[in-house]
C-alpha cells in the first residue's frame, strides 16, 4: 500500500520502425531527467515475450509483467496475455520509490500497422522518507514520473493517468505537499494498529516501508488523533 501514479499508455495503427522511434526518443529524453537509474531499452518480439513466472532468473520479467493485457475479468478470475512484441526500458525514480518501466507492446501478430499498449505503476510514498530526502526527495520521484508521461504525449502516445496524489491534474505543489503529509499519516496509524493487533494475537510483527521513517512514532500519533 501507498501513494501510487498509475498509467496506461496506448498508440495505434503504428509500425515497429514508428514504435521503436517514440521509445527510442522517450528514453533519450529521460536521460535529461535526474532519475537514479535508467536501464538499457529492451526490444523482445514472440516467444521471447512470454511471461514464465517459475524463470525467476529472468532479466526481463518485470518487464514482461508490465506488458501482460487483462483479456477476461470475473468476480474470481482475471486471465492475461503475453504481448508478441514489446519495446520498453525500465527507470528508477530515486531512492524510496518504486522502479517505473516505459514502453509500448502490441498483442497481435506483427504486420505493417498495430495498436499498441503498455499498463505501468509508480509507489513514490516512501519516497518522503526523511533518510532519503523527505518532501524534496518526494517531489523529484513524483514528478519525474509525471514528466516523463508529458513527454509521452508530445511524443503523440496516449497517456491514460490515474494520481492517487491528484497532481496529475492540479499540478499544485502546495497540495501535493499536503496530500503525502495526509498519507504518511494515515499509512502510519493504520500500519501501527495492525502491528499491535498482530503481536496481541500472537501472529507477530509485520513489515511496512512506514516503519523506516525516522518520525514513523510521530506520525502515528497525529493519525490517532484524528482516528
Amino acid at each position: 500500500m501507498g501513494l501510487t501514479i498509475s498509467y496506461k499508455l496506448s498508440l495505434n495503427n503504428a509500425g515497429v520502425d514508428e514504435v521503436r522511434e517514440k521509445i527510442t526518443t522517450l528514453r533519450n529524453l529521460a536521460t535529461k531527467i535526474p532519475f537514479s537509474q535508467i536501464d538499457e531499452q529492451v526490444e523482445l518480439e514472440g516467444e521471447a515475450c512470454r511471461l514464465d513466472e517459475e524463470d525467476v532468473h529472468d532479466p526481463y520479467i518485470f518487464l514482461k509483467i508490465r506488458a501482460l493485457k487483462q483479456v477476461e475479468s470475473s468476480m474470481d478470475c482475471l486471465s492475461y496475455k503475453s504481448a508478441k512484441y514489446m519495446i520498453c526500458f525500465d527507470t528508477l525514480p530515486g531512492e524510496g520509490a518504486e522502479t517505473a518501466a516505459f514502453g509500448l507492446a502490441s498483442y497481435e501478430k506483427v504486420a505493417a500497422k498495430n495498436n499498441w499498449y503498455w499498463t505501468g505503476f509508480c509507489k513514490t510514498q516512501y519516497a518522503s522518507n526523511p533518510e532519503y530526502g523527505g518532501l524534496e526527495n518526494f517531489f523529484k520521484c513524483h514528478l519525474i514520473v509525471v514528466k516523463m508521461l508529458d513527454l509521452a504525449q508530445k511524443l503523440g502516445i496516449t497517456c491514460e493517468v490515474h494520481d492517487e496524489s491528484g497532481y496529475w491534474d492540479n499540478r499544485n505543489k502546495k497540495e501535493l505537499a499536503a496530500v503525502i503529509r495526509s498519507h504518511n499519516i494515515m499509512m502510519a496509524a493504520f500500519t501501527g494498529k495492525l502491528k499491535d493487533d498482530l503481536q496481541k494475537s500472537g501472529i507477530g510483527s509485520t513489515a511496512a516501508a512506514i516503519f523506516d521513517f525516522p518520525d514513523f512514532e510521530y506520525l502515528e500519533a497525529e493519525g490517532n488523533k484524528h482516528s
